[in-house]
């Protein structure tokens, strides 16, 4: 076993910077169940700007997340799990050594429905005959 500690930074992309940030929370306590994680949330990068940046800090929906572990093999699985749950989840791993990895979310819901109910995209709507429905 490889004694070697392996640290990322995570940004957790949201519709606004609430989201974000409640995203990242989650994503935080999923990361947090892996054996040996440790994961916090990196300082912001504007603390100590001047007061007139303030309000760009403030609009930044991202919030980036810390990660150390001694494989992220495991954290690379867990995170794709987690944001495969909603199309909306976007995520970006920059790891120690530069290379980026990112992670979009999966199908909607709605869009399974969608594809489930009518394969084609012609579903019929309510009171529209569809094949078979002519005698």
């Amino acid at each position: 076993m490889s004694d070697e500690i392996e640290s990322a930074q995570i940004q957790v992309f949201g519709a606004d910077p609430r989201h974000a940030e409640l995203e990242a929370r989650e994503l935080r306590d999923v990361l947090r169940r892996l054996n040996g994680a440790q994961v916090r949330f990196a300082p912001s990068e504007g603390q100590g700007k001047a007061e007139s940046a303030k309000g760009a800090e403030l609009l930044t929906p991202e919030v980036v997340l810390i990660l150390t572990t001694g494989t992220f093999a495991l954290a690379r699985t867990a995170i794709k799990a987690w944001v495969d749950v909603r199309k909306s989840r976007k995520v970006r791993v920059v790891h120690s050594d530069g290379t980026v990895t990112e992670f979009q979310g999966g199908v909607s819901g709605r869009e399974v429905k969608a594809l489930r109910d009518g394969q084609d995209g012609r579903g019929a709507g309510p009171g529209v005959a569809g094949p078979g429905d002519e005698r």
